[in-house]
C-alpha cells in the first residue's frame, strides 16, 4: 500500500471540517470503527464501463448459483442435506415456490478487482446482507457534499430505493397490504442505537410502505396480539450466526412461521453455500459454453474438499498435496461461514497451522478450496484525523456491489489503511469501508 499526501481529487470533500461533521451527523449514534481514524473523503472513482461489466457478471453468476443449488435436489431439504447444512434450520423453509422465486433476490459478492479484471470470491444472499444502509448513507452524504457537476458525472447507487421497489413487486405478487415489520438485532451489527435499522425504517415509509422496527423478542411478543398486522417481514437477521452465538433456534422460528411472508427465504443460505463456487468451477452437465466462460473468466479456480483428485494448471494431482505445496497460491473457506468465519489465507497461515485446517475441512466434508487472487492498486482519497491531512492511497480492496431484484444498486468497498505515523515499525494499518462512484466518459 502506497499513500502520500495529496491536492485531494475532483470527487473529494476538500473541506476537513465539513466533512468531519457530516460524518458525525450522518452516522450520529453509530459511527464505527470504519470512520475511526481515518475517514473516506470522498467516493472512490471508476469508469463506468467497470461498473457496467461488474453489474452483468454479478447477476449472471447470481443466477448461476442459484441454478447450481436448484441442481442438488428436487426440495429445500434435499438441497440442504446436499450441503450438509445445520439440522437444526430444516424448519424454517417456506413452500417451494416461494423459495425458488426468491432466493437471490438481495445478494453481494466479495469481488476482487485484479489485474486480469473482476474476480468473485463468494456470493452472499439474505435480507441482512451487509452494507445496505451504510452505502445508503455515505452515497447521501457525497451527493450533497460533492460539487453539483462532479456528483452529476458519477452513478451512485441507493440500495433502500431498489430494495423498496423490490418489496412493492412482492406484495404486488402476493395481494398483501403495504405494511412492513423489519426485525433485526443490535449485537449481531455490533451497533447499540436503534437508529441503526430506524434509518430503514424512515426509507420504507417515504416510499408509501407502512413499516415499523422490533427487536426479535419484540416480534414475538407482538404477535400475540398483532400477528395479522404485518402481512410481510424483512428479517435482518442470519439465522447460521445466531446459531453459532448459542442461542435457541426457536426465537427465529417463530417468526418464520408467524403467518407472514418472510423475506428472504432460507434458500437465500443454500444460494450463498461457497460449495457452489465448486460446483460451478468444476463444471456440470447442464452448464452451457456461456456459462462455462462466465465462470471461467470471473470465478476463481474452487474445489471441494471432498474430492481426492483433482486438474490443476493442466496437471492431475492429489488435492491435499497440492495445498500443503502449495499453501500460498490457496485459501481454505467453510462454506456456510460469514463475516470471514473460518476463512483461511494460505500466504498468512503458517505451514502446520495450514495443514491442521485442511485436515478440519476434510473431516467436515463442507469446506472449498480457492485459489487466492490478490487486488490491483485501487486509488482512494482519505482524509487521516490525527495528522489533519488529506492523504492518497493506492491500496487493496474488496468491492461488495448489492443487487437488489437483479441489479446494482451501490456498490460499497473495504479498502486497506495505513496505521497511524506515530506507531511501531510494522504495525499492520486496518480497513475502512467506501463506496463506489460509476463515472461517465
Amino acid at each position: 500500500m502506497e499513500h502520500r499526501p495529496t491536492a485531494p481529487n475532483t470527487a473529494t470533500v476538500t473541506d476537513p471540517r465539513l466533512l468531519l461533521n457530516a460524518l458525525d451527523h450522518q452516522f450520529r449514534g453509530f459511527r464505527t470503527f470504519w470512520f475511526d481514524r481515518i475517514s473516506p473523503a470522498g467516493p472512490v472513482v471508476l469508469p463506468a464501463a467497470r461498473g457496467a461489466e461488474l453489474e452483468s457478471a454479478a447477476t449472471r453468476l447470481a443466477e448461476l448459483l442459484r441454478r447450481a443449488a436448484w441442481s442438488l435436489g428436487e426440495d429445500c431439504l434435499a438441497r440442504h442435506r446436499a450441503l450438509g447444512l445445520d439440522e437444526r434450520l430444516t424448519g424454517f423453509y417456506a413452500d417451494e415456490e416461494f423459495e425458488r422465486a426468491y432466493a437471490t433476490a438481495i445478494g453481494r459478492p466479495d469481488v476482487i478487482l485484479t489485474e486480469s479484471g473482476w474476480k468473485f470470491i463468494e456470493f452472499n444472499f439474505c435480507a441482512a446482507t451487509g452494507g445496505q444502509v451504510f452505502t445508503h448513507l455515505l452515497n447521501d452524504l457525497w451527493r450533497q457534499l460533492l460539487p453539483g457537476r462532479v456528483a452529476a458525472s458519477l452513478t451512485l447507487g441507493d440500495p433502500m430505493a431498489a430494495r423498496n421497489e423490490l418489496l412493492r413487486g412482492v406484495l404486488d405478487d402476493y395481494g398483501l397490504d403495504p405494511r412492513v415489520a423489519l426485525i433485526g438485532y443490535l449485537p449481531d451489527v455490533g451497533i447499540q442505537d436503534r437508529r441503526y435499522y430506524e434509518i430503514e425504517i424512515d426509507v420504507l415509509r417515504r416510499g408509501g410502505i407502512a413499516a415499523e422496527y422490533f427487536d426479535t423478542d419484540e416480534f414475538v411478543d407482538a404477535l400475540a396480539t398483532r400477528r395479522d398486522e404485518f402481512p410481510l417481514v424483512l428479517e435482518r437477521v442470519v439465522p447460521q450466526e445466531w446459531l453459532d452465538a448459542g442461542r435457541d433456534a426457536e426465537q427465529l422460528l417463530a417468526i418464520r412461521k408467524c403467518g407472514a411472508t418472510v423475506l428472504t427465504p432460507q434458500s437465500s443460505y443454500q444460494a450463498a453455500n461457497k460449495q457452489l463456487f465448486a460446483v460451478l468451477s468444476t463444471g456440470q452437465d447442464w452448464m452451457t459454453d456461456q456459462d462455462r466462460e462466465l465462470v471461467r473468466q470471473y470465478v476463481p479456480w474452487s474445489r471441494s474438499i471432498r474430492e481426492e483428485q483433482v486438474e490443476f494448471e493442466g496437471e492431475r494431482r492429489k488435492l491435499t498435496d497440492l495445498l500443503v505445496q502449495r499453501r500460498e497460491d490457496f485459501v481454505l473457506k467453510r462454506s456456510d461461514g460469514d463475516q470471514n468465519a473460518d476463512v483461511h489465507l494460505g500466504f498468512r497461515t503458517g505451514a502446520a497451522e495450514w495443514e491442521a485446517i485442511i485436515a478440519k475441512a476434510a473431516a467436515a466434508g463442507t469446506w472449498i478450496a480457492q485459489e487466492a487472487v490478490h487486488s490491483t492498486g485501487i486509488a482512494a482519497d482519505v482524509f487521516d484525523g490525527d495528522s489533519g491531512e488529506f492523504l492518497s492511497l493506492s491500496t487493496g480492496a474488496v468491492f461488495g456491489p448489492l443487487i437488489v431484484g437483479g441489479r446494482m444498486a451501490g456498490c460499497p468497498l473495504r479498502y486497506d489503511v495505513p496505521a497511524p505515523g506515530n506507531a511501531a515499525p510494522g504495525t499492520a494499518g486496518s480497513s475502512i469501508l467506501g463506496t463506489v462512484g460509476w463515472q461517465s466518459a
